[in-house]
């Protein structure tokens, strides 16, 4: 076996390696591409969720407002004074909001009491 045959396999060894590499790197980065268009895909189907929510719960909470003006009406037509009424609702709406306050709180302290770790 001559020496100049070994030199020759070792150069076809060599850029068959070479070119093995140059394809993987290709393939990582043809991959990286596509993930990124579909992370983008997907931002942007969660805004436009995001924008339907936010329409739902403005709608929701001018639903929640005529509602208490209509209990005011009722409460004045009932023989109240307006203005006492309107504070009547005012007052049931601001408790209500209050226990709704005081739930969440309570669960972010129940939630985070639990995912502390314990020394045993």
């Amino acid at each position: 076996m001559a020496t100049g045959d070994l030199d020759h396999e070792d150069e076809q060894a060599g850029q068959l390696i070479s070119g093995v590499l140059h394809d993987a790197r290709d393939l990582a980065v043809a991959e990286v591409d596509k993930l990124k268009a579909e992370a983008i895909t997907q931002v942007r189907s969660a805004g436009e969720g995001a924008k339907y929510v936010g329409a739902g719960v403005l709608m929701i909470a001018m639903a929640v407002m005529m509602l208490g003006v209509a209990i005011a009406c009722g409460l004045a037509a009932a023989g109240l004074a307006w203005w006492l009424a309107l504070g009547l609702v005012a007052i049931a709406y601001g408790g209500g909001g209050a226990g709704l306050l005081r739930l969440a709180q309570d669960r972010r302290r129940r939630v985070a009491s639990s995912a502390v770790p314990t020394l045993s």
